[in-house]
């Protein structure tokens, strides 16, 4: 145990250091993808006072038990917007780390911070609106409640324990936890201070426990539902899992989560070695680390578990103090110096966004990769009645908050699939769909696949993929399937030739014609963000965020916009480069090349170029610019020297400086620039180098490609 530190400094200080770690960390845009999902579960709880769950989704599902879990966040929202939901958030993570660090905090002292520190890294996925901070918040409360009941035995305790259960049941999924929680802590050691509660006193209060987790829509099938939530790879395979939130959580690589369980189960396992003296708590740790590491889904109330007991066991079994001391090292005052700047340290990169994980950088408001408008706009007036295939719980929620009538309805969503053993049915889906398996065929299982029998028995009217999922939206590009807004957050997708969609897909045509092969050019975002998320970080550092940008790249890419995607691309080169941005420009010129090869026998010099110095490791540049590439792909003839510099700006995203240095006149050098004045945004002055490619060239290879892009910009 270490010295008693009564010290008034340190408690603030403790206190100062979990205030700015929360912060770097919690105030950041809400980006839970089922957001949307949420909120409509708590509007449909709100207006027609049933389970929300079989009114949202049109493939019979099951009424969920926690049917409330959504309206806590709902009322939020009524009240003050999204404003609501991030002081929810924020409030409810410090305030839940404050109590887990503060209970400890007298005898562990510094110990306690390190422990909160590290629980806030590993259940940071709950830090966001979504039932899985129910499900820590009242884990933690179903152990103080049930510590209470063990040094106190008495009915008014024994109730305690019971409502929190109840609660839980109704708010969160994972409850079955609650279970092991009344069931172990009163036996691990310490916690009775006298031996007032016995196997009498604790097998009726367990009893019970199930019990109060039955008390929900879904009665007795409340438990099953919450093993499939909490151990899915009993029931699925792992390779069907590891698409979807329940992979397990050993096969993400390193991220915040996995590095903050990494370290409690480590230290944990570690303490257990060396100095527990019953093997109970060993098996407390199972119960909590297993689903953690198995399920991440699971990983951010497990963690609260494994965080509950570590505290425990370290106040329990008094470790050697001398392990502690740094005294004869280092001076407290230079200590504490040294942990707040490892502190600022660590929330600096939080608040950057750069952590592995932790993608969303400081600010207030929601999301833009969760903006609701473009969609609304795109499928808000029309009329459907039917059911909607959604790829993910993203899409699922904005079509039930937008069509709040309910006419039409997602089918159902993954979780719901999930708990009635039809995840393969919805998974196997997604999966023909992004590999356009259109017409029906035998599967090796011995089942019949195919999205368009499907989709047709279900009386699928719309279809809605994420912004820059690129594999299906190139695989709907020949489709019936046509997308009916090219920038939404979530792309929908109407049948062509349908009454309420084809006006739709129509309206799109010249918006994709006019992106691909008219004047505009792309501005960078705003530092400051949008009106619906202040970026706080963009506006200390004037760096935009760039994570939109990047999905509208992809999209266009995918749906062979490709002027559209160099053109938002080439500002993210010249400012902000980075690998993302880079391997996207790399894709689009491979594709670009396999065009060109397709019409010609050969790519031009510019395309070769660019895709051999994006990516120089390539033996063959073009080996994934797309299938039956034949011809000879032995290195390029040697270019000019002023094609080359031309290239070497344009891989840089300067397209100014790249058609300066283009003043030659040969076949290759005027297509170069002609192509890059397009992707600039200047398609007279690319139309009229063209004419002058055919006109000085007429018996030039690329006159074929020029003459077509003349013909389209005409």
């Amino acid at each position: 145990m270490t010295e008693p530190d009564l010290s008034t400094t340190d408690r603030r200080l403790r206190r100062l250091f979990l205030l700015i770690v929360t912060a770097s960390f919690v105030l950041t845009p809400i980006a839970a993808p089922d957001v949307w999902w949420q909120l409509s579960r708590g509007q449909t709880v709100l207006a027609e006072l049933a389970v929300p769950g079989p009114i949202l989704a049109a493939g019979n599902p099951t009424a969920e038990a926690d049917w409330l879990g959504g309206f806590p966040f709902f009322m939020s929202w009524l009240i003050a917007g999204f404003s609501g939901l991030m002081l929810l958030k924020f409030c409810g993570v410090f305030l839940l780390l404050y109590l887990l660090m503060r209970r400890f905090e007298p005898q562990l002292q510094w110990a306690a911070f390190a422990l909160a520190l590290v629980t806030l890294l590993a259940a940071n996925a709950a830090w966001q609106p979504t039932p899985r901070l129910w499900d820590c918040w009242l884990l933690f409360l179903t152990w103080i409640a049930t510590v209470r009941w063990s040094q106190s035995s008495t009915k008014q305790n024994a109730v305690l324990v019971l409502i929190s259960l109840v609660v839980w049941a109704n708010l969160a999924p994972l409850c079955l936890l609650g279970i092991a929680v009344v069931a172990i802590v009163p036996w691990l050691t310490g916690i009775q201070t006298e031996p007032t509660v016995t196997r009498k006193h604790a097998g009726p209060l367990v009893a019970a426990s199930a019990f109060a987790l039955m008390l929900t829509p879904r009665g007795w099938f409340t438990l099953s539902d919450s093993l499939t939530q909490l151990l899915p790879g009993l029931f699925y395979a792992r390779d069907l899992l590891a698409t979807t939130v329940w992979q397990p959580t050993f096969t993400q690589g390193l991220t915040v989560e996995t590095a903050g369980l990494g370290i409690l189960t480590l230290v944990t396992v570690c303490y257990l070695i060396f100095y527990s003296t019953g093997w109970l708590e060993s098996f407390a740790f199972l119960i909590f680390a297993v689903p953690a590491w198995l399920n991440a889904d699971a990983v951010s109330p497990c963690a609260i578990g494994i965080a509950l007991l570590l505290g425990r066991s370290l106040v329990a079994h008094p470790y050697p103090i001398q392990l502690l001391k740094t005294k004869d090292l280092l001076s407290p005052a230079l200590g504490r110096l040294l942990l707040g700047l490892g502190l600022l340290l660590l929330s600096g990169k939080a608040a950057a966004g750069t952590l592995p994980g932790q993608s969303q950088r400081l600010g207030w408001g929601l999301a833009p990769e969760l903006d609701i408008t473009l969609l609304n706009q795109a499928i808000g007036p029309l009329e459907y009645e039917g059911t909607a295939h959604c790829m993910d719980i993203t899409s699922a929620g904005m079509l039930c908050w937008i069509k709040a009538d309910h006419k039409i309805r997602p089918y159902l969503t993954h979780r719901q699939a999930l708990k009635q053993g039809r995840l393969f049915e919805e998974l196997s889906l997604n999966a023909e769909l992004s590999d356009g398996w259109m017409l029906q065929k035998p599967r090796m299982s011995g089942g019949w696949g195919g999205w368009w029998v499907r989709l047709k028995d279900r009386n699928c009217q719309l279809l809605l993929v994420p912004n820059g999922q690129t594999r299906t939206i190139r695989a709907l590009f020949d489709s019936r399937w046509q997308p009916m807004s090219v920038d939404a957050a979530v792309i929908p997708y109407g049948w062509s030739g349908e009454l309420l969609s084809t006006p739709q897909i129509i309206k799109l045509l010249p918006v994709k014609e006019f992106l691909n092969r008219k004047q505009w050019t792309y501005s960078l975002p705003d530092p400051s963000g949008t009106p619906d998320c202040a970026d706080w970080w963009g506006m200390l550092t004037g760096s935009p965020n760039l994570k939109p940008a990047l999905l509208q790249a992809r999209t266009f890419r995918a749906m062979q916009l490709y002027t559209a995607a160099l053109r938002v691309l080439h500002p993210l080169l010249q400012h902000y480069d980075s690998p993302e941005v880079r391997r996207e420009f790399e894709l689009c010129q491979k594709e670009l090349a396999y065009q060109e090869q397709l019409d010609t026998g050969a790519p031009s010099q510019l395309r070769l170029q660019a895709c051999q110095q994006t990516s120089p490791t390539d033996a063959i540049p073009l080996a994934q610019a797309g299938p039956g590439i034949k011809g000879d792909h032995s290195p390029p003839e040697k270019v000019s020297e002023t094609l080359a510099r031309a290239i070497n700006e344009y891989i840089h995203g300067d397209c100014s400086e790249a058609i300066a240095a283009l003043t030659a006149d040969d076949s290759e050098s005027l297509y170069a620039k002609a192509q890059i004045q397009l992707e600039s945004g200047d398609p007279a002055n690319a139309a009229s180098t063209f004419r002058q490619l055919i006109e000085q060239h007429p018996q030039d290879r690329l006159v074929v490609p020029s003459q077509n892009m003349l013909d389209a910009l005409q």
